[in-house]
């Protein structure tokens, strides 16, 4: 599926002006905050498409809806990844108070919730864009349900790796367009891989991107 998708957000009419889009909205978003809320929307835009089945990316438009949309993506991550924040934040306070053996503790902990996470927010975020319920990316079953299947572990294990690959070298370079259009870049692809990873889970066990056309 990678080597499939690492060409997504190159596919159909107009791609370079997405990318370009996506790249400038994350570049000022480094300053502001504001723009990357429709870039938000616009992953989420992407995990839905994808779930659907269409093979190219969708494009920046309706930018009420992006915001609307990329508004709820970050209150799920925000909310799934509070935890493990805290538990963090926990661990590097309490050598401090004089408890560096409950910092140890906190910090074994914060790795695990975190794993869980990682795990979890692919599958809620796609819920999130296929349902268009908030109230679904906190479906703990159904999220468990699709987490269990393995075209789902392989997916998100591969976008982890376009995210931390692509979009990590971009952040190195995030304040020139070049280091932008990198994480806009490898942002898309992995949300594409998630959305792959979902579809197929909660489906018939197979990739949407390579089921015939018309195929239910």
């Amino acid at each position: 599926m990678l080597r499939d998708a690492l060409s997504y957000p190159q596919r159909g009419p107009g791609w370079l002006w997405t990318v370009i889009t996506g790249s400038l909205l994350t570049l000022v978003g480094v300053v502001l905050f504001v723009p990357l809320i429709p870039v938000q929307g616009y992953l989420l835009r992407v995990v839905r498409s994808t779930a659907d089945g269409r093979p190219n990316p969708p494009k920046f438009s309706d930018w009420g809806d992006l915001f609307f949309d990329g508004a709820r993506s970050i209150t799920v991550q925000v909310a799934y990844v509070f935890a493990p924040v805290m538990l963090v934040l926990g661990a590097v306070l309490a050598p401090a108070l004089g408890y560096s053996q409950a910092g140890t503790f906190l910090l074994a902990i914060a790795g695990l919730v975190g794993a869980v996470v990682a795990v979890a927010l692919p599958a809620a975020l796609a819920r999130l864009a296929t349902t268009d319920r908030l109230a679904a990316a906190f479906d703990v079953r159904a999220i468990a349900e699709a987490a269990r299947r393995p075209i789902y572990v392989v997916a998100i294990v591969e976008a982890y790796v376009a995210l931390f690959v692509i979009a990590g070298l971009g952040g190195v370079f995030v304040l020139i367009l070049v280091g932008a259009a990198f994480v806009f870049y490898g942002q898309a692809v992995g949300y594409h891989l998630f959305a792959r990873g979902y579809a197929g889970a909660v489906g018939d066990g197979r990739d949407p991107m390579e089921r015939p056309a018309g195929d239910d």
